[in-house]
Parts: structure tokens; sequence; C-alpha cells
């Protein structure tokens, strides 16, 4: 590995580790609590009528820290688990308190990265948008991984999602990916 190489790699490690901290600190102070609170509600809220386990396999928690997980958003309000079909999963779906937390949430975190993406040119942030497409399309090889990286995203924000766009290719129809837009 040459210096460029080392040093590119490097520096990706902590760009990940700013945003990372800057958007737990952000949805953090909008749930009241760490952890993975804020990704579930998004979670739900995105894909209304999964169950608790599929909840556990996207957050990579077990299905007892799901369920506890589960037992919290519920008591806060923000949570309310339909009637299962089979007698075992009950589906959730987000209460109008859980969908407006879920929407703070989510301004809260789109504040930090515009605060953060506002440090750019907007050629460096176009040129940001094409690393990401490159960086997160191949990952998206499974309907699972999509719901893993999507799983804090403001999909409003980002109606051409590398992610999504990666997931199509792998099921052979034609993704496309991030446009750059306006914004």
């Amino acid at each position: 590995m040459n210096d460029l190489d080392a040093k590119a790699a490097n520096v990706l490690g902590a760009v990940g580790l700013l945003v990372a901290g800057a958007v737990r600190e952000a949805v953090t102070g909008v749930v009241g609590a760490g952890g993975v609170l804020g990704e579930a509600l998004i979670a739900i809220k995105d894909q209304p009528g999964r169950t608790a386990d599929w909840l556990a396999s996207v957050l990579r928690i077990s299905q007892p820290g799901s369920a506890h997980l589960v037992r919290r958003l519920t008591e806060a309000g923000w949570v309310a688990r339909g009637t299962a079909r089979d007698g075992r999963s009950r589906p959730l779906r987000l209460t109008e308190a859980g969908e407006r937390v879920a929407a703070d949430a989510l301004a809260a975190r789109q504040a930090v990265l515009a605060q953060l993406s506002e440090r750019l040119t907007r050629r460096q942030r176009q040129e940001l948008v094409e690393i990401a497409d490159a960086l997160l399309g191949p990952e998206a090889r499974t309907e699972q991984l999509l719901a893993e990286l999507c799983r804090l995203c403001d999909r409003d924000s980002c109606p051409r999602c590398p992610v999504h766009a990666g997931w199509l290719r792998v099921c052979g129809r034609d993704g496309g990916g991030w446009d750059g837009g306006d914004s």
C-alpha cells in the first residue's frame, strides 16, 4: 500500500467516525436515549408492518435485545404491535407520537449532516455524492443489507439512492444512481 492509499483509507475511517458520532448525538438528543432507539424508529417508519425479528436483524441486535427495544418503544407510546398473522410474529408500526419523534430525529440528523456538508464546495459535494455511490452501491447485495445501510436515512432527501440502485442492479434491474441534484 502506498502513502496515498494508506492515507485515503485512514481518512475514510476518521470521516466515518465523525459522521457516525455527529448523527448519533443529534438523534440521541431528540429521542432522549442513545443506542438503537432512533434507528429502530426510523427503520419501522420506513418499513411498517415488519416484525421484531426483522428489526433485530436490521439493527444487528439479539432477539432478547429486540424484544427489550420493542417493549421500550411501546412503553414510550411510539410503537404499536399489530395482530399476528401466524400467531407469533406481530407487525410493528409507529403511533402518531412515534411518527413525530421519527420525523424530528430525521430532521436533527439532516441538520447535522447539512452542517458538515456545508464545509464542502459545490464541486466537492458532487464528488462526495459520486464517492458515496461508488462505496455504497456495491454493498446492497440483499434486501437485508439495503435495510441495514438505510436504517437512518431520510429517504425523501435521496430519491435516487445509491444503495437502492445497487440492490436493483443485483436484482437485474437498472437502478441508476445518484444524480447529485441541486441540493
